[in-house]
């Protein structure tokens, strides 16, 4: 469905009339006969792609058009201003606070009004937002355009990047016969390569670019560096409302019989009384949190890393049984098994993707030592896809529904091996922030990613998932690295003198740091930041403290009495006052942990007494 709600008519017809308008583009020579063919590859890979999604947890994919719903992005005011490079993170907590924050200078758009700005696009998100589904949607609505060629390219496929560099050397044939520019680039998963590759797609996309041949749309995961010669507008995916929220689980609720017969609002309403609210912002969390609450269990996950954890013992031990659900088994195996088997095989793959020859003999390894020799790999992996949804049949070999979930499953290998903590270079994205948060002190490895020029996706997912670290240690290593120069963009202090003590808004902290990824840590840890920093006399500490203050401020949670009475009389005002960028400002006395009423009351008892 498209942002209108109509249904969108993408069957086998459309790869004939997309061969057929690239064979009137490229020509009739026999090298433009040999580049439809090859055009015809892209586009049926394409088609493919697009037509369904892969939910983990379910059994076969689902058509496209059953579970997708109306994205919205977030854009700049000015559609011929290139946005800022500043780069913050919307999952969690932290979405109810950025978002909202954002919003005081950029808008919330359709994807159709988006579709009608000329120009290029940066679009970022975290993992599980939804970036590669948004991106097949506007390749569906846009594959039957008279005057458009959508050309969808995964960046984790096989051949993917010679594939784009092949295309954009094709545009220069297409603009020798057609003037107008016409062509709409889709690339998904910037951050899904390695550095060499991401300079070649970098190139490739300046040189189309280049060329005026149409406009790029190219997903990235936040803090991942994109070169500065891919110049382009930042534009964000926004969270689910709640009307999103009921229409993907009434979707999800529809594919099992057992539960046809729930609400979704009140399933909805019963997930955030679990203490799930917080994951109900986007798919992937959305779809995990559907999974835990089918348990009995009370458990609350404090993290996307830990719910993504519930979730797959719940698929491994409890999911069929709670749902009814009969499988018919081809083997012997049990869930610990699967898991070890989809283990393995996430950690010897660095992309999702993965050729069938090497699932195959990694499965087969594993089956061999677990006892199971007589048992095919290739049954197995089936029955896995069938069990979990989460490893299934792609072209030419096996795919990961998920990239949170590939480099979950690896990370847990890699710790578990013991390969982890040897002395080794380090990767500096997901995979090893997700490690780091599985070992007992992450301490050295957030030192290290800190130190890194390159290592902020690691050490957002260490900060932002309860990782096991000492708290002090780690405030000092932020506070050596927010005071590094050039990392601190403003700065300004004012505390009250005698004079001005009867003034409300004078004393305040302002400022900005050159990232917020701060704001993603834990509640716990916020509240840390503030009692260790807030009489520490440096400009890292203040500003610390104005980000730890806000993003509490905007999650609604109050500080500690411990906190707060420390703040207050470093501060000596509870008026006293923080302000960043892209929230709310807030004063000390927002985050009273004494309820402002009975605060209020207690001062009265204490006058008439």
């Amino acid at each position: 469905m498209s942002d209108g709600g109509f249904t969108i008519n993408v069957d086998a017809s459309v790869l004939q009339y997309l061969e057929q308008k690239a064979l009137s583009w490229f020509g009739k020579d026999a090298e433009s006969q040999e580049l439809t063919a090859w055009f015809r590859g892209l586009q049926e890979a394409a088609l493919l792609q697009s037509a369904s999604v892969h939910c983990i947890g379910m059994k076969a994919p689902i058509a496209f058009e059953s579970i997708y719903q109306p994205t919205k992005l977030v854009v700049g005011p000015d559609p011929n201003e290139v946005a800022p490079r500043e780069s913050y993170s919307w999952k969690d907590r932290v979405t109810q606070s950025m978002v909202l924050g954002r919003r005081y200078s950029q808008s919330s758009i359709s994807v159709d009004e988006f579709l009608l700005r000329d120009q290029d696009a940066l679009i970022f998100s975290g993992p599980g937002w939804g970036k590669t589904t948004f991106l097949h949607h506007v390749y569906r609505l846009t594959a039957r355009h008279d005057f458009l060629l959508p050309v969808l390219i995964s960046l984790r496929r096989p051949k993917a990047v010679e594939d784009l560099e092949k295309y954009v050397d094709v545009c220069l044939r297409i603009q020798k016969r057609i003037s107008r520019a016409c062509s709409l680039l889709l690339v998904d998963g910037f951050d899904e390569i390695d550095t060499v590759a991401r300079r070649r797609v970098s190139e490739a996309l300046f040189k189309f670019q280049s060329l005026r041949a149409g406009k790029y749309y190219l997903t990235c995961r936040d803090y991942y560096q994109v070169p500065s010669q891919v110049m382009a507008p930042e534009v964000r995916l926004e969270a689910f409302t709640r009307e999103d929220q009921v229409r993907f689980v009434r979707v999800f609720l529809d594919t099992f019989s057992v539960y046809q017969r729930e609400n979704p609002e009140q399933v909805v309403s019963q997930l955030e009384e679990r203490g799930f609210k917080e994951f109900l912002s986007h798919p992937l969390l959305l779809t995990l949190a559907c999974i835990v609450r089918s348990t009995s269990t009370s458990l609350q996950p404090r993290s996307a890393l830990r719910l993504l954890e519930y979730a797959l013992d719940v698929l491994r031990f409890r999911w069929d049984e709670h749902k009814s659900i009969d499988r018919q088994r081809t083997t012997q195996l049990d869930g610990s098994d699967r898991i070890r088997i989809l283990k393995h095989i996430a950690y010897a793959a660095k992309s999702p993707f993965v050729k069938a020859i090497r699932a195959e003999v990694t499965a087969q390894k594993q089956l061999a030592l677990l006892g199971w020799d007589k048992v095919q790999p290739r049954d197995a992996l089936v029955e896995i896809a069938q069990f979990y949804g989460i490893l299934v049949p792609a072209e030419d070999g096996y795919e990961f529904v998920h990239r949170t979930i590939h480099d979950f499953l690896a990370a847990k290998q890699w710790v578990e091996s013991g390969e982890f903590v040897r002395p080794q270079q380090y990767e500096w994205n997901a995979r090893t922030g997700y490690a780091a948060c599985f070992i007992e002190d992450s301490t050295d490895i957030l030192g290290q990613a800190l130190a890194a020029p390159d290592g902020l996706p690691t050490v957002t997912e260490i900060i932002g998932n309860f990782a096991s670290f000492p708290r002090r240690p780690v405030a000092d290593l932020l506070l050596k690295y927010f005071g590094a120069d050039g990392r601190i963009l403003h700065h300004e202090r004012h505390s009250p003198t005698l004079s001005e003590s009867g003034s409300k808004y004078s004393p305040h902290i302002q400022g900005q740091l050159d990232n917020d990824f701060i704001r993603l840590a834990d509640s716990c840890f916020l509240d840390f930041i503030i009692e260790y920093c807030c009489d520490r006399t440096s400009r890292a500490a203040d500003l610390m403290v104005a980000y730890a203050a806000c993003e509490l401020h905007a999650r609604r949670v109050k500080l500690t009495h411990e906190s707060y009475n420390k703040a207050l009389a470093a501060y000596k005002s509870e008026f006293f006052t923080f302000v960043v960028p892209g929230a709310k400002q807030v004063q000390l006395q927002f985050l009273c942990p004494v309820p402002r009423k009975r605060l209020k009351l207690s001062n009265a008892n204490e006058i008439t007494g």
